[in-house]
């Protein structure tokens, strides 16, 4: 497949940006930050605070790399309705089926974050809380051997939050967004029993 995947970054438009003025300082006053910060000027110095500040802030938005395909198949995954692909006799491992995906809605959190090391130790985590929920069209999946091989195309639209502690940094209604054309799985990923 030549179509880049579509990420979280993506639908939150911060592909190739770097994070706004005013999310940094939504960062920088969350109290985990403030505590680092303090360490930080403690025991290197205020000159070293600026720098440090400005890789936490990239690694914030370098969390929203989140593959949306692997979140869309993870909620699939889920779905009752599949485990009936589970039956080899029914199904015999050499027989590929499509499956329609009628208009459905996804929901997925994640918890990425972001270590701070100071002599090789880890001094802090900054945890970061990215809240989803996708209306998703016409989308087929490819089941063979009771597995999801590939997926067809389809469009989502949703919204999205993005936190750190209780500050809201980002929120964003996304544009419906078409889904590359096939998404090939290679070996599968397999439904679960």
């Amino acid at each position: 497949m030549n179509n880049p995947q579509p990420t979280v970054k993506t639908l939150f438009g911060m592909e190739g940006k770097h994070a706004p003025q005013d999310v940094k300082t939504k960062i920088e006053k969350a109290g985990q930050v403030t505590s680092i910060r303090e360490k930080i000027l403690a025991t290197l110095g205020k000159t070293v605070w600026p720098n440090a500040f400005d890789e936490i802030s990239k690694k914030s938005v370098d969390l929203l790399d989140i593959n949306l395909i692997d979140v869309l198949v993870g909620a699939w995954n889920k779905y009752q309705g599949l485990k009936k692909y589970l039956d080899r006799e029914k199904y015999p491992p050499t027989q590929s089926v499509l499956v329609p995906l009628g208009e459905h809605t996804v929901k997925s959190e994640h918890r990425p974050y972001v270590e701070v090391l100071m002599n090789d130790e880890v001094v802090a985590r900054i945890t970061f809380h990215v809240a989803l929920a996708f209306t998703v069209r016409g989308v087929l999946l490819l089941v063979q051997d009771g597995k999801i091989k590939s997926v067809k195309t389809g469009e989502i639209k949703g919204k999205g939050t993005v936190k750190c502690e209780e500050a809201l940094l980002l929120e964003q209604d996304f544009r419906t967004v078409s889904l590359p054309g096939t998404v090939d799985l290679g070996e599968g990923v397999p439904i679960p029993e």
